[in-house]
């Protein structure tokens, strides 16, 4: 998932916020981000989906674990694999839960990238429209 922070306030034109404002407009914008997202997503899903990926996305350990068996061989998987390239630690968890999610959208919502994509572009460019009004109101 996309994390906000100076990147962000630089693609934006608001590298110039001052500091006592960055961590709240960044956290702001994060959850803008997971609300447009999650909106986007649930559009063409069946009840039962929103369902499940509510119980992933709330770490259910009964979900996890019914993911991961049917997962099988997953600690051989690529999604596995590039988790535990990208610093997870083999069995955590943390790695458990983001390979279900994982597997979960390439399954359910196979367009996930582009909906991320999609999003953070059409939030990015909503902000710079409105760059001079927030840094005059700060």
């Amino acid at each position: 998932m996309q994390k906000f922070g100076d990147d962000f306030l630089e693609s934006v034109g608001l590298s110039a916020l001052p500091e006592a404002q960055r961590a709240g407009f960044l956290e702001y914008a994060q959850d803008q981000f997971e609300m447009r997202i999650g909106k986007k997503m649930s559009e063409g899903m069946t009840n039962d989906q929103l369902d499940e990926f509510s119980r992933i996305a709330e770490n259910d350990e009964a979900t996890i674990q019914a993911q991961l068996a049917q997962a099988g061989d997953y600690k051989n998987s690529q999604i596995y694999q590039s988790l535990l390239n990208n610093g997870g630690v083999d069995g955590s968890k943390e790695i458990l839960n983001d390979f279900v999610t994982a597997t979960w959208l390439n399954k359910n919502c196979p367009n996930y990238a582009q909906i991320l994509e999609t999003v953070l572009q059409d939030l990015q460019a909503e902000i710079r429209s409105q760059k001079d009004a927030i840094l005059a109101a700060v």
